[in-house]
Parts: structure tokens; sequence; C-alpha cells
């Protein structure tokens, strides 16, 4: 009997991470693998280390009449080729485009997987363009997976999605956390450690503040900055690590990455991979993000048992629990979120219980293993139907 087909479709190769772990997941259960994104420097240790047949769809990230077309042109050719029983549609483009092609070619489960709603930081003129696409794509899917239940109750409000035909995997996040061996601070090398602190001149007297994620204006990094400008007025010897690449969509201004790089008190690096060990490093994560799917970030350093400040927003709302795992702050306030870093710094004791309290709960309500086998009987349900 031949292998159902499962047909996983991202944007860019980056989001692969979403799914490590999960190909050899789905072919232990009889499934048929295949992923398709655009190409990139990702793709083959991805493809080499999860045993997956890949596919390259030259996805762009904008609304070019040409490239759509190209985009469609490309999905569609793929579908008909391979005749995949299940669509599975992850990030916003490239699941408006497919969805819209598998339900033209009638693919029996097209799942759509949101991992957070663009409509929500988006101008004027493009909000009423993404409610419509979204709308679109989820009517034409035949269920939608929400990564965070802020996010389904978002969507619902919307009227984005009917309540029947959307669910959140367990307690949310799109793939769980490796807390066994990925981030799991008992399996850190400590000379690594150590190398990195030489390399980027820290010492374990100093305070090291630290921020994960795409540098744009959506993701809270003037607000971040004008927070620190508070905060190491009285703490002046703390340092603020910045980790991650300018957002090729919208990037941070000239002045502003100018501005972040000039302060002698912050550290920028580029997007890495070990990000295990640059967790290591910090006392505590901060998001001050304007919208979120989950904030995956918030989770992997919640494993490596460091709390996080995050704003209250879509996802994040679930990502820590209030004077638990962390703590909130009001959304675009900077003053506000100096006053919570200045908290966590004046109290290292509370940092350190909310810290492994943190790992206690991605433990607990976010293991891999149990998003996957959720998802498997969602595909089993519809397979079935």
């Amino acid at each position: 009997m031949q292998k159902p087909k499962i047909l996983q479709v991202f944007s860019v190769p980056i989001s692969l991470r979403f799914l490590e772990g999960q190909t050899l997941f789905w072919q232990n259960h009889g499934f048929d693998i295949h992923v398709a994104c655009s190409d990139g420097a990702e793709v083959i240790p991805f493809c080499l280390k999860n045993k997956a047949t890949f596919h390259v769809i030259p996805f762009v990230r904008n609304l070019y009449i040409f490239e759509i077309f190209r985009c469609v042109a490309s999905v569609n050719s793929l579908i008909k080729t391979l005749l995949p029983q299940i669509i599975h549609a992850n990030t916003p483009f490239a699941s408006y485009i497919t969805i819209f092609v598998a339900k033209f070619h009638s693919v029996p489960v097209r799942i759509y997987e949101v991992h957070g709603l663009p409509l929500e930081t988006a101008g004027r003129f493009m909000t009423p363009v993404f409610w419509f696409l979204e709308k679109i794509t989820c009517c034409f899917a035949t269920k939608v997976i929400a990564v965070s239940p802020s996010l389904k109750a978002l969507m619902i409000s919307k009227k984005l999605v009917n309540f029947d035909k959307i669910e959140v995997m367990n307690f949310g996040s799109c793939n769980g956390v490796d807390s066994d061996f990925k981030f799991n601070p008992s399996k850190l090398v400590k000379n690594h450690i150590s190398s990195l602190k030489d390399k980027y001149k820290l010492n374990s007297v100093q305070n090291i503040v630290g921020f994960v994620g795409r540098l744009t204006r959506e993701k809270g990094l003037y607000e971040l900055y004008e927070a620190w400008q508070l905060t190491k007025m009285k703490f002046p010897s703390s340092i603020l690590l910045i980790i991650g690449s300018n957002d090729e969509r919208r990037p941070l201004s000239k002045i502003w990455l100018g501005r972040l790089i000039a302060d002698s008190s912050i550290i920028c690096i580029e997007h890495v991979e070990d990000i295990e060990n640059y967790y290591a490093l910090i006392d505590f994560l901060v998001l001050p993000s304007h919208r979120e799917g989950f904030g995956n970030v918030v989770l992997e350093a919640a494993s490596m048992e460091k709390s996080a400040i995050v704003s209250y927003v879509t996802g994040l709302k679930d990502a820590i629990i209030e004077n638990e795992t962390g703590m909130f702050f009001d959304c675009k306030d900077s003053s506000d979120l100096s006053k919570r870093i200045l908290f966590y710094l004046e109290n290292p004791e509370i940092i350190q219980k909310h810290g492994i309290s943190a790992r206690k709960r991605v433990q607990t309500d976010f293991k891999p293993t149990d998003i996957w086998e959720r998802k498997l009987e969602v595909y089993q349900k519809h397979l079935k139907k």
C-alpha cells in the first residue's frame, strides 16, 4: 500500500526549524514527507539531518504580480506532480498561495498552521488586504491550527475562522522545545561558554540582558533601545546582548542600527545556530514585540532556565506565567519596560526563581512529541473523512 504523502510548505528556509524532528516522526508513522520552500543555505543541512525530500518554490515576501504568478505556477506544478493527500502550509505568503492551489486541485486534507497575523501591525491600507487573504485561506483550508490560545481567540474575534475549525495543539507552539538535549543547561560545554565570554569581553560580575529576534520595528527595538538608556543610568556596567539579523521586509533604518552599534553597552550579533550557548550568557530575556504567534525564543530561553520580560500582546500572553516564569509590560511603553528590567536587576534571586519555574513549565507543557502526537491525530482524523 502506498504511503500517504505530506507536503509541508514554508516561505523561507529559516522557518524549517519549525519542523525539526517532525519529519522523522512522520516517516516512522507511515507517511511520505516532502518539504517545499525557497532555496537557501539552511536547506541541505536540514534535509540531510531530517531525511526529508525537498522541493524549491521561489517564494518571495512581496506582492509583485509577476512574482505571485511565478509562485502559483511552481506550487501548481508541484502539487500536480506529487499528488499529496495532505498539504500543511505554514507562514503567511506561502500559505495563501498553497492552500488556494490545493483547493483548486481538491487535495483532501488542507491544513493551515498560523504562526502569527501580519494584519496586527500592518498599515491602514494593508490591513484589509491581509484580512481578506487570511479569510480566504481559512475558508479553503479543511483545518486551521493556531500556535497559541490568544492567537486562536484573536482569529475568531476578527471573524477569520469559525470556532469549530481552528485548534491549538496542547498548550501551544508549533514544535515544542527540546528541553532534553539542545536546550538543556546541563548539556552545555563550559569551554564554549567561556570562549564566548572572552570573545565578547564579558565578565562574571556584569548583568547581561538578552534579546533574540529579527531586527525590525515590530519586534519592539525602538522601545528596547529607549528603555535601555534609562536602565544603564542605574546599572552602567550592564550589557544588552542583541542577537538577530536585520529584517529583509521591514529592516531597521540605518539611523537606528547606527544607534545600537554605537552604544558601547550594546552588543549586536547576527543570527546564530548554537543559540543555546548564548542563552547561557544572559541573566534573562526581553522580548518587547508588538505581535507574535507564540514567541518561541521565550520558550527556548525558559528551557535554559532563563525568565523573560515580554509585552502583553497576542502570542506572548501565553509564553510566560506572570510573576512565576517572567513578567509582562505594557506594549510600546519604554518607561514601563525599563521598570521591569530594573526590578529584575535589583532582585537576582527572583530572576533565578522565575528561571527555574520557566524550565519546569517547558518540560511539562511543551514536549515536542506531545505536539507531534496531536498533529498526528488531526492528520488521521481528516484522512478518514
